[in-house]
Parts: C-alpha cells; sequence; structure tokens
C-alpha cells in the first residue's frame, strides 16, 4: 500500500504537460446505458473507489442488477491491505476522529477492489443495499422497520458492540435487516466478532445465497499520470469500457484547482468524451458517486444528472491515475 502511495504522489510532479486530443481524436462517445446511468449517493461513507469498482464491474460484465458498493468496499477491508491500511487509520493517521473509530474502513484503491470482488464474486444491490439499510427497531413484541444512512448504521452498530456483554436475541434493541440476517445471527455476530470482523460476517452471510461469479479472464491495469494519459483513457472508451479516474476531488467544487492532494484524493467512472467547440479541448464525463444532484459542482460545469463534463486540462493538474479492464485471452 505504501509503495501504491507513493506512485500516486509521484505523478503530480513528474510531469509539466499532457498531449492533448486533437479534435479526429476526441468523437464523440457515451457508454451511459440502463445499466450505469443512475446515481447511487455514498452520503457521508468514503467508499468512491468500491462505488466506481462496482459500476464498471456492472458495466463490463452487463449484470442483471447493480452491483452492491457495499459488498465490494467491505470485501476490500477483508484483504491484508485493507486491514493493513484500517489499522493505520484507527491507531495513527486517525486515532483522535470518532468517526473512524466508529465506522467500517473507508477509502481504498479502485484496482484492489476490482481484483477482489472478480476473485470472490459480486452481491447484488438488492441483496446489500449501499446506500441505506433497513434498522428493525424493537418495539413491544415486535419490530419497526426504517431506513438510515450507513454512518447512521455503523455508529449505532459500534454502540451495540461497546455494550455487548449483555445482549440476547431477546433483549435486542435493534439490529440491521439483510436475506439470511435474523437477529440471532446478528446479536451472535457482535458478540463474537471483533468489530473489525463483525462486517465481513455480516456481509458474508446476507450474500451467501446471491453471490454470482464473474468472468477470470479478465485483469484489471492501473496506469499513472503521463502525457499520452488521454490517449488511453480514449482508447479505452472507445472500445466500450468505463474507466476508473483517480483525483483530487477539489476541482468538482473549483473549476481553478490545480495540484493534488492524497488528502483529497477521489475515485470516479469516466463514460463518455466529446469535443467542446468553445474551449477548442476534449472533454471527458466524469460520474461522482454523491448522487444525482448538480449543485455541488462548480456552477460552470456541464452537469448531468451527478455526471459531469470536465476538459482535459482540469482533469490533468488533478489526476494521478487511471484504472481499466482489460480481456484475457484463453
Amino acid at each position: 500500500m505504501i509503495k501504491i502511495l507513493a506512485l500516486l504522489a509521484f505523478p503530480t510532479l513528474a510531469f509539466a504537460g499532457f498531449n492533448p486530443s486533437s479534435e479526429n481524436d476526441c468523437s464523440p462517445i457515451d457508454l451511459r446505458n440502463e445499466q450505469i446511468n443512475y446515481v447511487r449517493n455514498q452520503k457521508e461513507i468514503a467508499w468512491c473507489y468500491a462505488f466506481t469498482a462496482a459500476d464498471m464491474l456492472g458495466y463490463t460484465f452487463k449484470t442483471n442488477e447493480k452491483v452492491s458498493a457495499a459488498d465490494v468496499a467491505l470485501n476490500y477491508n477483508s484483504t491484508g491491505v485493507g486491514r493493513f491500511a484500517g489499522w493505520i487509520n484507527r491507531n495513527i493517521l486517525q486515532r483522535n476522529d470518532s468517526d473512524v473509530q466508529n465506522e467500517a474502513h473507508q477509502t481504498g484503491f479502485n484496482k484492489i477492489a476490482l481484483n477482489q470482488t472478480m476473485s470472490e464474486g459480486y452481491c447484488p444491490e438488492s441483496v446489500f443495499p449501499s446506500e441505506n439499510w433497513t434498522q428493525m427497531t424493537r418495539v413491544g413484541d415486535g419490530w419497526v422497520s426504517e431506513q438510515v444512512t450507513l454512518q447512521k448504521a455503523m455508529h449505532a452498530i459500534t454502540t451495540l458492540h461497546t455494550n455487548r456483554a449483555g445482549l440476547t436475541a431477546k433483549n435486542l434493541p435493534y439490529y440491521y435487516s439483510f436475506k439470511n440476517i435474523t437477529p440471532e445471527n446478528f446479536v451472535r455476530f457482535i458478540k463474537t466478532k471483533r468489530l473489525v470482523n463483525f462486517y465481513n460476517s455480516l456481509r458474508l452471510t446476507a450474500c451467501k445465497d446471491d453471490r454470482k461469479v464473474l468472468d477470470h479472464r479478465w485483469k484489471v491495469k492501473m496506469v499513472f499520470k503521463n502525457k499520452n494519459i488521454f490517449w488511453r483513457l480514449g482508447e479505452q472508451l472507445s472500445l466500450g469500457r468505463p474507466v476508473g479516474l483517480d483525483y483530487d476531488s477539489r476541482i468538482l467544487k473549483d473549476r481553478n484547482q490545480r495540484g493534488m492532494s492524497l488528502a483529497r484524493l477521489h475515485t470516479s467512472a469516466v463514460l463518455g468524451r466529446r469535443w467542446h467547440k468553445e474551449s477548442q479541448t476534449c472533454q471527458f464525463l466524469v460520474r461522482d458517486s454523491y448522487g444525482e444532484q448538480c449543485s455541488k459542482y462548480d456552477p460552470s460545469y456541464d452537469c448531468e444528472g451527478g455526471k459531469v463534463w470536465l476538459r482535459e486540462s482540469q482533469i490533468y493538474p488533478n489526476m494521478t491515475s487511471l484504472v481499466y479492464m482489460l480481456s484475457r485471452v484463453r
């Protein structure tokens, strides 16, 4: 992970310029379809890399329904890299941040998430949701359901875990409802698993009957920023493949942002390309993961339901790398 972070930081200094696309090399491409058009909202949980990976997998493999980004993220957290990054965040980098202590580990690398999901298979969004979870609250002898954000659910789960000693299925004040998850096994996970392992048990149990395999002939490639990076991006779009873009998120709110801070590292999918006549430059369609509202972006951008068109000259100074998928030959 440290090596990847170093490589991500290096390209921001290594190249002063890029080879701009000509109009002939910027023919219009738009990969949006029913599978990838609706933009999910990650809200307060920094799983942008997982939302991007889930969209890339769903589009590439033409899944019947959306891939669960929450499953992708928690799967990533179960890897050696994910566990190490979580430990570093909780114990060193952000040890005084209560949110970090109360939530499943966030942030990650798109490439590792893609590889891990292709290895294990994906869980459908309908089975393991990524935007809101269903909280079941005990009322008398029954339960009342309520949709809550993942952040609220994680904080509530931490509270249960902290006070788990006397918990039983009969006095459990609330739990989170998924397929295959009952009050009995939910409280058992709370009582017997470390919090860092609780979420992995939750997703594996919820998805055990619905996990679907993916084509293992595909591999994932990561290309770091270089002067020909937009040729590579255009190449993959021309092949009909969404591309993951790693970049500084501040460019979304400020068109004058230039530079890269790893603390603001963000990942989005690129879905299209077009020639912008007024500026005489190529633009790319960046699909964010914060819902379909446009008010959060710089008002000068052309925004279409949570997807914004950015010029090459805006992307390049703020980016670190691209991630895309390649089909293997048997």
